[in-house]
């Protein structure tokens, strides 16, 4: 069944493709200069929403449930026999020139599984956790309500944070394929902003500083850093409506993908049924602006922690996302460290939950990675 799948996802991809080459491309990113590679991975995402939603799973090939830094090695591959569509990644710690991110990978693996993913056919997305620039502490120290305001034109550490945007320009600037070409990547910077955790969050800045933060950070690396290489993801966490989701929007001209963030919290049938309210509400938003923008629509994270609901993929997620045209749902990372052994979102070989999880990515309309390989 997946074989059908997979050659409809093709000819609709050729049938985009020949229209990039005629001229206008179906959909544009905002950047109007954005790389070749990155128009054509925009219009196939939207190419390959009409036949299913893909999987992500965040740091998927730096390690997983025990290990760590395995060449080929993931949890989700050991379970399935492939690798998901799409891989996330952290930067947090690039913006201060540290050799490794805060979830102790080294920015240099980073990018050589981002190629060895690009060369697959995957796609990356990046998130940003970084620091707390007026204290030097993670982006979870979020006890002041004017750091925003600090680093905004003006602000005593504007000079400051554009050094560190110059850094995170430049990790983008150096993925380069076999070719020499730029990788296209989708930055899913700022999010969880309607929460209160990150420095960046609704209780420590405006909806206006918010904006003006967006704006600034994607005119800088646009256009001041000629990083064109990018597609930029908005991913609040969980929203009661649309106005909500649009409080701190920055505007059409700023943003390909939409999304949201939303985990399941406790065990039981109760837990499962809140969730599946949460990721229905929030799904309904999301797809109802994007067909309005004509943005792309995601999942930008989501799980159960230790998924102590065995069936969680087909009876919690499955029912929820296959009512509705979406890019990806991205589960959340599966921690290597001794001290985390409940902290994972996907199942390893072995785990309760792996056979459900096997299960759902056999559906026709969920894609792994070789379900999107152009061949």
């Amino acid at each position: 069944m997946k074989k059908i799948f997979t050659v409809l996802v093709m000819s609709v991809l050729l049938m985009a493709c020949k229209k990039v080459q005629k001229g206008e491309p179906v959909h544009q990113p905002v950047d109007k200069d954005a790389t070749e590679e990155t128009v054509k991975l925009y219009n196939k995402l939207f190419a390959l929403m009409e036949t299913g939603t893909m999987v992500g799973h965040q740091d998927a090939l730096a390690y997983g449930h025990g290990w760590y830094k395995e060449n080929g090695r993931s949890d989700v591959k050991g379970v399935t026999g492939d690798y998901p569509a799409v891989i996330g990644w952290e930067l947090g710690h690039v913006e201060i020139g540290a050799e490794y991110n805060l979830d102790s990978v080294y920015f240099s693996d980073m990018k050589q599984y981002i190629k060895d993913t690009y060369k697959r056919g995957g796609i990356t997305t990046a998130s940003w956790h970084g620091d707390n620039i007026v204290t030097g502490n993670t982006s979870w120290d979020c006890a002041q309500d004017t750091v925003v305001k600090t680093i905004l034109p003006g602000g005593s550490n504007y000079d400051k944070y554009l050094t560190w945007l110059d850094r995170v320009g430049d990790f983008f600037l150096d993925l380069k394929d076999e070719e020499g070409k730029p990788i296209p990547v989708v930055f899913r910077m700022y999010h969880e902003h309607t929460g209160d955790w990150f420095w960046w969050g609704s209780t420590q800045c405006t909806p206006d500083e918010y904006k003006q933060l967006w704006m600034m950070t994607v005119d800088h690396l646009r256009n001041k850093k000629s990083v064109h290489n990018l597609l930029y993801a908005y991913s609040p966490s969980e929203t009661k409506d649309e106005v909500e989701f649009l409080e701190r929007y920055p505007g059409d001209e700023y943003v390909d993908i939409i999304g949201y963030d939303c985990y399941a919290t406790g065990s039981d049938s109760t837990a499962v049924a809140n969730y599946k309210a949460a990721m229905d509400r929030n799904l309904k938003i999301v797809t109802t602006y994007a067909q309005k923008s004509g943005k792309l629509p995601i999942v930008g994270e989501t799980g159960m922690e230790a998924i102590p609901y065995p069936t969680y993929f087909t009876e919690a997620v499955y029912p929820v996302i296959s009512q509705y045209k979406i890019g990806w749902v991205l589960f959340w990372r599966n921690a290597w460290e001794a001290d985390k052994p409940q902290h994972f979102y996907a199942p390893f070989a072995g785990h309760t939950s792996a056979p459900d999880f096997v299960n759902f990515v056999e559906k026709p309309d969920v894609l792994m990675n070789k379900d999107i390989t152009e061949e």
